[in-house]
């Protein structure tokens, strides 16, 4: 899964209602059992939202990502249904 809410919209319900249509996506037309995400793991905001919607922390990849021009880890999440 990847969304970016653009920082004008956030914490207005942008992310809860992209995160809603792709859950009901996934469970009710696609069948999938599992979803998973990456997401830095300093995006307190971001896990809160995907912990609501049922995802769980799986691990901690190192240097998985380039963020301002340096690496950066990034925090594994997924939903099994």
């Amino acid at each position: 899964i990847g969304i970016v809410v653009h920082p004008d919209f956030s914490r207005q319900g942008a992310g809860s209602a992209l995160m809603n249509s792709i859950v009901d996506l996934a469970d009710n037309w696609l069948m999938q059992k599992r979803l998973e995400l990456m997401v830095y793991p300093d995006n307190s905001v971001a896990i809160k939202l995907y912990e609501k919607f049922g995802f769980v922390r799986e691990g901690l990849m190192k240097y998985a990502g380039i963020r301002h021009g340096t690496y950066a880890d990034l925090l594994l999440m997924a939903r099994y249904r």
